[in-house]
């Protein structure tokens, strides 16, 4: 059976994540300069810095238990539906 290395799989996770975090960093920013100016901007700002937090804890509790070194079968990978 032909199989495929797990991280291979992360890899388009990674890419996305990855312009996830550029994105993020530059609301920060956005939010830093221009929004944290009263009480509603302050709460903004924690929220969504709150949830990126959470989306990085999750991702990185989630790929914690994985064997890095048991390979996917092909099979078991779902193909997008087009």
């Amino acid at each position: 059976m032909i199989a495929l290395p797990p991280y291979l799989l992360l890899i388009p996770y990674a890419l996305f994540l990855l312009g996830y975090l550029f994105f993020a960093l530059a609301n920060i920013v956005s939010l830093a300069k221009y929004g944290a100016r009263n009480g509603v901007g302050l709460v903004a700002s924690f929220i969504f810095i709150a949830g990126s937090a959470l989306v990085i804890f999750a991702t990185w509790q989630s790929l914690a238990g994985i064997d890095w070194t048991t390979g996917v079968p092909l099979a078991a990978v779902p193909l997008p539906a087009f």
